[in-house]
């Protein structure tokens, strides 16, 4: 049986895992929301292990979950954080959703060397403690793990024009990682009747832990529990 509350597919990003979601998850689930998280594969454990799978590999683990959700609840929306959000595209043309939120999702990134540099900057600045291992995951990320990378970003460029669902674009002002100007190509390019673009002037790159986390909180409840947004059309 469905219940009232949209239930919400929740995307990791690149050689991260659920943590760098987990308080937005947990403020979710506390608000009544169904709440799905999936650990995309190759992810969660040893960095070596993301060289064995690839980029469809990634999709999919976010689409058994999106598919289980959709079973059980007549409304979902999914939210996409860094590279979530690039699967999130993939997904959101494809599937009946309620809407799609994208964050801090990349389309002009920085090389791997400068990212590193930056993420361990911030950590120092910071002190995240669970966003060492993140750290020390891209410092030993295979090189096959990084072009699957590029080439889900590749492949998801010229989707994004397809998104015709509700979407919201959420990006930090201070993101070192992906360059900001990424939520305005989305925002952009998207073809959703219903949009939404907001910057957020102190946060970086890991929005969801960051000091604006809470305005991250609010704008996507507000987003996902809108009268006005209605499920999409699946795609091909």
């Amino acid at each position: 049986m469905s219940l009232k509350q949209p239930a919400c597919l929740i995307i990791h990003g690149f050689t991260g895992s659920p943590f760098e979601v987990m308080p937005l998850a947990e403020h979710l689930t506390r608000r009544g929301y169904p709440v799905g998280v999936p650990t995309l594969a190759g992810h969660g454990g040893r960095p070596r292990e993301l060289g064995k799978v690839s980029y469809q590999d990634w999709i999919a683990s976010a689409e058994a979950v999106l598919r289980e959700l959709l079973e059980s609840h007549s409304r979902v929306v999914i939210i996409g954080f860094s590279m979530g959000g690039l699967i999130g595209i993939h997904l959101a043309r494809k599937y009946p959703v309620q809407g799609l939120v994208t964050l801090s999702s990349p389309i002009y990134v920085l090389e791997p060397r400068r990212i590193i540099l930056n993420v361990m900057e911030e950590l120092k600045r910071k002190d995240y403690q669970r966003i060492h291992k993140y750290a020390g995951n891209v410092l030993q990320t295979p090189l096959r793990a990084i072009l699957n990378f590029k080439t889900l970003l590749f492949k998801s460029k010229p989707l994004i024009p397809q998104i015709t669902v509700p979407l919201l674009v959420v990006q930090g002002h201070k993101d070192d990682t992906v360059k900001p100007k990424s939520a305005n190509y989305i925002f952009q390019r998207a073809s959703s009747a219903r949009k939404e673009l907001h910057f957020l002037p102190e946060s970086g790159h890991f929005i969801c832990c960051d000091c604006e986390r809470e305005q991250v909180f609010r704008l996507v409840e507000t987003f996902i529990k809108n009268d006005r947004v209605q499920p999409g059309p699946a795609g091909n």
